[in-house]
């Protein structure tokens, strides 16, 4: 649904009547009719935002930007009505005082229980150096998976499930940012780790939306098929290539974590420096798929009318948050419908890739959620589905990272519930 933006003079402002969604695709358009209305003079304005369904965190950054730039010029833009979703945004993430009425102070975090940090040791394995390895607890994660990826028809997503994604919840799949629009015309790429949600529409260069915990907000997806995991993976390393290599291949990354652990599948969470990532993105609803047209056909063709496969790789001096499962031997149903072979290694796995600006890391290991807020202070640049490529035109085929760091634990699947 495009954004539409209407002028309407009241006794006391401007009012910019504001109906569509205010999410990545759309909200810059609110931003440009702002500084337009600046620019004219108009420094008293207001937002009427109840035919508005739908607010992102990307939506939430551009009413801050329009807020301090109206301040900027001696002038006011506050939303003086918002829509019922809306608004429940605003007051869950606890910038109604602000953006609405005035400032609040800023939101108390409770701190997280510490984990005990075992020894931290440098490991030198094959190609790939890990610096300040901790291989975290025995005891495993708990997973599960919802529906079945490259399967579902229309019908089948009318009861799809929707998600809760807090700090200590990790998933990857097909989904989208929770609304009330039919699932079906909007799920694509989904990554959510430590409190923000990542999703990507499925068409042809869409641009990721996300949205973040904040306050009392907790993001919500609605799913079509994922793998999600409780649990903060508390194994950890900094990693780098060894003997003057110049990068890390992923798949052989995650085959040496293995080799830390006596799991058969591992949660695992990466933040690198790319050097190149290989993988899919969804470019067609799946409102439009049937038995035989479907983004999960054998048939190369057909598949290739469903997803844009990167022809080289991509979104190189760039840094990646990648989130996924990996599993060695061969995997029982239903797990076996999730994972694909990563490259060169006797691994398989499923994991996808949000991408944002250059931000060097420091050597060695850190904290995950550190981390991941630091990076995930810019603006997403794009999601990927990571596959190899067994054809490559350029290069390996397979993802590669510089250095950066890895965190990863075993995993338990949970028996689908009958």
């Amino acid at each position: 649904m495009n954004i539409t933006i209407d002028r309407r003079e009241t006794q006391d402002c401007l009012e910019l009547v504001v109906v569509g969604r205010l999410d990545a695709e759309h909200a810059s358009e609110l931003a440009r009719v702002v500084d337009d209305e600046l620019r004219r003079g108009h420094h008293a304005l207001a937002l009427d935002l109840r035919g508005c369904g739908f607010l992102s965190s990307a939506g939430i950054r551009v009413l801050f930007e329009i807020h301090r730039a109206a301040q900027g010029v001696g002038g006011r833009c506050l939303v003086r009505s918002a829509s019922d979703p809306v608004r429940k945004v605003l007051e869950l993430t606890r910038l109604a005082p602000l953006l609405m009425e005035q400032a609040p102070g800023p939101p108390a975090q409770p701190p997280a229980a510490p984990f005990p940090r075992p020894q931290a040791i440098d490991v030198h394995c094959g190609s790939i150096r890990f610096i300040g390895l901790e291989p975290g607890p025995a005891a495993p994660l708990r997973g599960r998976l919802i529906g079945t990826p490259g399967h579902a028809m229309p019908a089948d997503l009318a009861a799809s499930a929707r998600l809760r994604l807090p700090q200590h919840v990790f998933a990857i799949g097909l989904a989208a940012l929770a609304d009330d629009t039919p699932l079906p015309t909007r799920a694509g790429e989904m990554l959510a780790a430590c409190g923000v949600a990542f999703d990507r529409r499925p068409q042809p260069f869409s641009v990721v939306d996300y949205l973040a915990a904040a306050g009392d907000l907790v993001p919500e997806v609605d799913v079509a098929a994922a793998i999600t995991w409780e649990g903060i993976p508390q194994g950890r390393a900094g990693f780098e290539a060894a003997d003057d290599e110049e990068a890390v291949p992923l798949d052989e990354l995650i085959g040496h974590l293995f080799e830390q652990t006596a799991a058969d599948t591992l949660a695992i969470v990466v933040v690198g420096e790319v050097q190149g990532l290989v993988g899919a993105e969804l470019i067609r609803p799946l409102a439009e798929a049937t038995a035989t047209d479907r983004p999960g056909s054998p048939h190369r063709e057909i598949a290739a009318r469903w997803l844009s496969f990167s022809r080289e790789p991509a979104h190189a001096r760039r840094t990646a948050l990648i989130v996924g499962v990996a599993t060695r031997g061969a995997p029982a149903e239903p797990l076996a419908s999730f994972v694909r072979p990563l490259g060169s290694s006797a691994t398989q796995g499923h994991f996808h890739a949000a991408v944002f600006p250059l931000r060097p890391l420091k050597r060695g290991s850190g904290d995950l959620a550190t981390t991941v807020a630091d990076i995930t202070a810019s603006e997403p640049l794009g999601l990927m589905h990571l596959l190899a490529d067994p054809q490559p035109v350029l290069g390996t085929g397979r993802s590669q990272l510089v250095r950066g760091r890895c965190w990863f634990a075993a995993l338990a699947i949970e028996e689908p519930r009958g």
